[in-house]
């Protein structure tokens, strides 16, 4: 069969939200249960690379949606991919099947139409909603050296919400994110950042910046113990995120894993670090609003050290006698989504030298937290350098690292200045943005 021309490699198109926004409200008006709701999560996601030659380039498109419904004090929830009205209506019942066989229980009200407010401009890229693999990889091509390597993932998301208390919104939004490698292992320099826009993204900036943490020529060696780390930014968010799931999610609230359980409002951490939730911030890819339909606002989880809140959709903050903080990631579920660890004041310069003897920590892979209790952590300690006179030197082999969240965010030397993000799991409802962390010593590091 002959391919019709003038198709991108971008297509097929994400459906139209306001018909989406449209068949959502209908079904919602015609469903028998006591009160609905249904949520529409939908993404076409892109990832390609330049001289990367085992990357598996991939354009994937998904869509989800959640209904829940209530009879009396029963909930139900049910999750489907349909996409039509018919097909809605078949879910609904579905909810209701399951909210006949759950046992009774002490609900919230849903939010209300008058939650929906205005949403912030230039969510969405058109030029990332155009994108393909091979404009992709050309991006890359002219931006980067003859040793150079780069890795680029973007998504192109909705989000439409409906429920039986005249609540309707929805919006578009887009996110890319670039992995740049400058040189060859064990010194190759290495950035990752991720943004709302192409533009954004300052995608020959992060280039230079990887060219910068590039190690001089020479054979790898074995790390000093009981010296300074100094984190990347690109390592530091990868803690971020084990504290956001294995602490302030609010299953591991339900489960009863989350160290808040002891330590909420206790200062457990340096009275410098600030950890907070803004979905205003362009450098924690802002959305406007949860996915229960209600208005994001700034919420601080630890401030001067201290822990002050886990995330909580209104359903599980009703169960443990808590403020919902407007964090639903769909169903019944929470997690901060647009984390921000606040940057400090030192530029990189000053970091090489407060950390000086030490080693610099480029990236962490194959993370893990084995005790969420004690936030224990395990993680292979990557692209790692040591620190001489105020710069990067030669690099220092792959180690592995196992250590407390709780000591090591407790035992911190400096802060920087400078920021980097990385796109939330499903790619564009937020992002984790933190900046390096100059760390006095951490516990079992050792050689891979």
């Amino acid at each position: 069969m002959r391919r019709r021309s003038g198709r991108s490699e971008a297509e097929p198109r994400l459906r139209s939200l306001d018909r989406i926004r449209e068949e959502l409200a209908v079904a919602v008006d015609r469903s028998p249960a006591d009160e609905t709701e249904i949520l529409w999560l939908e993404t076409r996601r892109g990832r390609t690379g330049y001289r990367v030659p085992d990357l598996d380039s991939y354009r994937r498109r998904s869509r989800q949606v959640i209904l829940r419904v209530r009879e009396g004090r029963r909930p139900g929830l049910h999750r489907t991919g349909g996409a039509r009205t018919g097909e809605l209506a078949g879910a609904v019942r579905h909810a209701l099947a399951a909210a006949r066989a759950a046992p009774p229980e002490s609900l919230p009200p849903l939010p209300e139409g008058n939650e929906a407010g205005d949403s912030p401009a230039a969510m969405c890229d058109p030029d990332l909603e155009r994108l393909h693999a091979k404009a992709a990889r050309r991006l890359l091509q002219e931006a980067l050296g003859d040793d150079e390597a780069a890795i680029i993932e973007w998504t192109v998301g909705q989000v439409a919400i409906a429920n039986s208390r005249e609540l309707v919104r929805g919006e578009r939004a887009s996110s890319v994110m670039v992995e740049v490698r400058s040189g060859a292992d064990p010194g190759a320099g290495f950035a990752r950042h991720a943004a709302r826009s192409l533009d954004g993204l300052r995608l020959v900036r992060l280039v230079e910046t990887a060219r910068e943490r590039r190690a001089p020529a020479g054979a790898a060696t074995t790390p000093p113990s009981g010296v300074p780390v100094l984190l990347a930014p690109e390592a530091t968010i990868e803690l971020v995120e084990l504290l956001n799931l294995h602490a302030f999610s609010s299953r591991s609230i339900l489960e009863g894993e989350s160290f808040l359980l002891q330590h909420k409002g206790v200062q457990v951490f340096d009275r410098r670090l600030d950890l907070t939730d803004d979905a205003c911030l362009e450098s924690g890819l802002p959305f406007p609003f949860d996915l229960e339909g209600v208005s994001k606002i700034p919420v601080e989880l630890v401030s001067a050290g201290v822990p002050r809140t886990p995330a909580l959709d209104t359903a599980t903050a009703a169960r443990v006698g808590l403020t919902p903080t407007c964090h639903c990631t769909g169903g019944e579920e929470a997690y901060p989504l647009n984390t921000i660890l606040r940057p400090g004041e030192h530029s990189d310069q000053d970091l090489f030298h407060i950390a000086e003897g030490g080693v610099w920590v480029s990236r962490l892979d194959e993370v893990e937290c084995f005790d969420p209790a004690r936030m224990r952590v395990r993680a292979r300690a990557r692209g790692v350098r040591r620190l001489r006179g105020g710069r990067l030197a030669e690099p220092v082999i792959d180690l592995v690292w196992e250590d407390s969240l709780l000591r090591v965010f407790s035992n911190l030397l400096a802060i920087g200045a400078s920021c980097f993000c990385r796109p939330s799991r499903d790619g564009f409802l937020g992002g984790t943005s933190a900046p390096a962390l100059a760390v006095a010593d951490v516990d079992g590091l050792s050689a891979a």
